[in-house]
């Protein structure tokens, strides 16, 4: 059986808003929210690990633009970037939003044919983003950000690049959960 974290959705599926936006529950987002509090990490500067993960996305996948995101509750913030200048981004229509709303590697082929994405501020202006393929960063069975690779270009990844990102986006869970518990230890020697 497939893992579902490895299935790229192209496509519309049931349960999705009129927007065409994955729905997830009040409880989940309150979940989402508890776990982004716990990591302290919204606005801080800049770590290693984070960074060397970007660089090794945009390596792997053959991508000018790698990024990690965190998914709070009214923003999408980035916490490592690579060839792009941007700190946060909105909800609305997000694709890093859809990836961790939905639970699974999201691939975007052509975003400009997307209904989903065609009016995305990032598609009709600049950057001028016209494929995305991102992996869910889990944690405790909430989607709470991303590793993804957005292009200038549309294209699309083999399925082993899938994979490379979803394994990254394992890695950028474990970073965050180091924190949480140093921050326990920490809390817990006061």
């Amino acid at each position: 059986m497939p893992n579902p974290l490895l299935t790229p959705h192209h496509a519309a599926k049931s349960g999705l808003t009129e927007s065409g936006a994955t729905e997830i529950s009040s409880d989940e987002r309150h979940r989402r929210a508890r776990a982004i509090e716990s990591m302290a990490v919204l606005d801080t500067p800049p770590k290693e690990g984070f960074d060397a993960l970007v660089r090794l996305a945009a390596n792997v996948c053959r991508a000018p633009i790698a990024l990690i995101s965190l998914v709070d509750q009214d923003r999408v913030w980035f916490k490592a970037t690579h060839g792009l200048n941007i700190d946060e981004g909105v909800h609305e229509q997000s694709f890093c939003f859809e990836t961790a709303n939905s639970k699974r590697v999201l691939e975007v082929v052509n975003a400009a044919l997307n209904p989903r994405f065609s009016e995305n501020r990032v598609v009709t202006g600049k950057p001028g983003v016209f494929y995305y393929a991102g992996a869910p960063i889990m944690y405790e069975g909430v989607g709470i950000g991303t590793v993804c690779v957005p292009d200038h270009v549309f294209r699309e990844l083999p399925a082993e690049k899938l994979q490379a990102l979803t394994e990254m986006a394992a890695i950028a869970t474990a970073i965050l959960r180091a924190r949480i518990e140093a921050f326990r230890l920490f809390s817990t020697t006061q």
